[in-house]
């Protein structure tokens, strides 16, 4: 599984892809120009670009696709996949966005949406070998309802008899780790690593969690904060980031959002390589009643 770290302005502006080396990084088109300011500073960039249609929604905006093929044109030596320009709420204009996109002699990748009706699933998926899930943002109140759509998805059309991958899945905006390891994507971005820090927090697996607060900002009393942990617990928290790449210390981590930033994508980086060594197998969950 490829897990690929969304939020590239932010990521290169405070220099961490010195940190992860070279690899794909997941970009809107809606930030053109803080994308193109990007691209002008760092020549060897591998780009995933989103349409940015969501984000253009939400704002009652409009995505001229012109512009769009425009610009994956005029810059495809630094952009290696990039979305198709979905229209949200409407499977069918996304489906004719697809195809007008491939007229002009592109080969973007299809994004199927919760709540579309399935057969332009069954189109992706019998005429695509990489198409991505998105939409997620609308049930992600509901890890419930975001679980059980994607157990559908999964189970229905997207899986083998043997719980591997028909075709190649992207799931975009997966911020659950518990989502990550429960199908077998192909790829995935997140802001986790970014969205997490900021919140104070840092992702390191103890006990039954897998992040922790360290920032002493707000309440220190609430359960996950590191100053609630057993001094034993603490000793296995200190030991995994004195450990981790130069060695970070939870004073630091304290005080300093970019050491968060640090931790939390070198923490994503190794469950990428544990998730490729591992790829999950979705094994079809629904009850079947004979």
């Amino acid at each position: 599984m490829k897990i690929v770290l969304a939020d590239a302005i932010s990521l290169f502006h405070l220099q961490h892809h010195k940190l992860t080396g070279n690899r794909l990084y997941l970009e809107t088109y809606f930030k053109t120009q803080g994308l193109t300011r990007m691209i002008e500073r760092n020549p060897s960039i591998s780009l995933f670009l989103d349409s940015g249609a969501y984000s253009a929604f939400t704002k009652d905006m409009v995505i001229d696709i012109d512009k769009y093929i425009n610009f994956i044109k005029q810059n495809q030596e630094f952009i290696t996949q990039y979305a198709s320009l979905d229209v949200i709420g409407n499977a069918e204009k996304t489906l004719k966005n697809q195809q007008y996109m491939e007229s002009h002699g592109l080969n973007p990748i299809p994004c199927f949406h919760c709540r579309e009706d399935y057969k332009y699933l069954e189109y992706y998926v019998d005429n695509y070998d990489y198409m991505a899930l998105g939409g997620v943002a609308q049930l992600k109140g509901s890890k419930s309802q975001l679980k059980s759509w994607l157990d559908d998805v999964w189970g229905r059309y997207l899986i083998n008899d043997d719980g591997t991958a028909k075709i190649k899945v992207h799931g975009f905006g997966i911020t659950s780790l518990e989502i990550m390891k429960r199908y077998p994507w192909y790829s995935v971005d997140s802001t986790s690593w970014v969205l997490t820090s900021r919140f104070g927090s840092v992702f390191c697996n103890i006990g039954d969690y897998n992040k922790i607060t360290v920032s002493n900002e707000g309440d220190t009393s609430k359960p996950g904060h590191y100053l609630r942990f057993k001094e034993w617990e603490k000793e296995i928290i200190k030991d995994y980031f004195n450990n981790l790449g130069d060695g970070y210390l939870v004073s630091e981590l304290a005080n300093d959002y970019k050491k968060r930033d640090q931790v939390n994508i070198l923490y994503f980086l190794d469950l990428e390589r544990q998730l490729t060594e591992n790829v999950p197998r979705y094994i079809n969950r629904q009850t079947v009643l004979f």
